[in-house]
């Protein structure tokens, strides 16, 4: 994903790595951190195939390199761009297999576990409102923010469906 990120940030204007750094992270609300050792090693890897280019500043005495956006870097983020995003492992849910594992195991608790992870998809909820009330001004991070409190939602009705299937498997 980062490698789509910085050929994004490039086909706007050319920029220097940490330009790169701050802009994307800015983009994000500062919701990723990213380090300069991802964005060198990633641009490194983007020159090596020809989908940006590097150079040196003439002015500039630490080496600063400007980086741009080749013809095969602007076809390839293109490409990327118009891909439909699919959920990896959509059926692998971490909670559930905690729930399945305790039921193999034997353990009769499984209502403990369910309150457990409401208690900490409600505090992601309320810490995910905070943000979003912070974030009003940036409309791309809030849609962020939003659809992250959307999938907390859904979780948590999730959750209230697992207790119910599993009260009434008990009976």
């Amino acid at each position: 994903m980062l490698r789509y990120a910085l050929l994004g940030l490039l086909a706007h204007q050319p920029h220097h790595g940490y330009e790169l750094k701050t802009g994307l992270e800015q983009a994000l609300g500062g919701n990723w951190e990213i380090n300069f050792g991802q964005i060198y090693t990633t641009l490194s890897r983007l020159e090596r195939d020809g989908l940006v280019t590097g150079t040196a500043e003439a002015e500039d005495g630490r080496g600063k390199r400007t980086y741009s956006l080749t013809p095969s870097g602007k076809a390839d983020l293109d490409a990327s761009l118009e891909q439909a995003v699919e959920k990896p492992r959509p059926l692998h849910d971490e909670f559930f297999i905690k729930l399945v594992i305790r039921h193999l195991a034997g353990y009769d608790d499984a209502h403990l576990a369910l309150a457990r992870q409401r208690q900490a998809y409600l505090q992601q909820l309320r810490e995910l409102n905070l943000a979003s009330a912070s974030q009003q001004e940036d409309p791309l991070v809030s849609l962020l923010v939003e659809g992250a409190i959307l999938h907390l939602q859904a979780d948590l009705q999730w959750l209230g469906m697992c207790e119910e299937r599993l009260e009434a498997l008990s009976k």
